[in-house]
């Protein structure tokens, strides 16, 4: 469904990623793992096209992205969750989830309500502004917001960063039920390894910007944990 082939890209002179190669097939869920600064965010939004390529490429259901805008990655059925959230503090949780209606395919003037039924708190919500919510509050209002527009691929950075016990099981049980619907792919940025063991199916491990592991969970054992993801 989603391929990376061979993707270089960076900031300015510096290159980040290198030759990096990875695919994420319907109702899989695939964890990028690796120490902070090895260039996982920066692969999620080369695949996004907030970062342009130099080269390689990004497919989605056979057709290249590479040089789309994000805006058509986005209608294209692509939903991002970024590291941070980045939801719209001076917005209502209800407008900010209109924004989201944006990048769907089929033009639509309300939320779906598959959106909200995975984060039912947020209805009660919708008159808030979005920047007097929680941490945890505003990363399951950028997740909804991301489901809104139905994608068939979902890339989350960092959902469960700085955010409460009681929210990561909530986010762990909404990641475990697009897996069971096997509709989505989802491609997942986490550095808790007790969560994406949770979760996962198929891991890649990056480091220096290159992929050096991949593998399933039966694989990632601790050696592999040790050599590559140990502090």
């Amino acid at each position: 469904m989603l391929a990376v082939q061979q993707l270089e890209a960076g900031y300015g002179e510096s290159v980040i990623l290198r030759d990096v190669s990875l695919k994420v097939k319907r109702g899989q869920v695939v964890c990028l793992l690796g120490r902070n600064g090895v260039g996982k965010t920066t692969l999620m939004k080369s695949i996004m096209g907030l970062l342009k390529a130099r080269e390689g490429s990004v497919t989605y259901n056979g057709k290249d992205l590479t040089k789309k805008a994000p805006g058509l990655r986005a209608k294209s059925g692509i939903g991002y969750v970024p590291q941070g959230r980045e939801i719209f503090a001076q917005l209502s949780v209800y407008e900010n989830l209109l924004l989201g209606l944006e990048a769907s395919r089929v033009k639509v003037s309300t939320v779906p309500e598959e959106a909200i039924a995975k984060f039912p708190v947020l209805p009660t919500m919708y008159e808030r502004r979005g920047g007097d919510l929680s941490g945890g509050q505003q990363q399951q209002l950028a997740f909804a917001r991301a489901l809104a527009a139905r994608p068939e691929v979902l890339l989350l950075d960092e959902p469960c960063e700085g955010i409460q016990p009681s929210i990561v099981d909530d986010i762990r049980d909404v990641i475990r039920s697009i897996k069971a619907d096997g509709q989505t792919a989802v491609l997942l940025v986490e550095q808790s390894l007790d969560f994406v063991k949770s979760v996962g199916d198929y891991f890649y491990v990056l480091e220096k910007g290159a992929v050096v592991w991949e593998g399933s969970l039966e694989s990632l054992d601790d050696e592999v944990i040790r050599k590559y993801l140990t502090v």
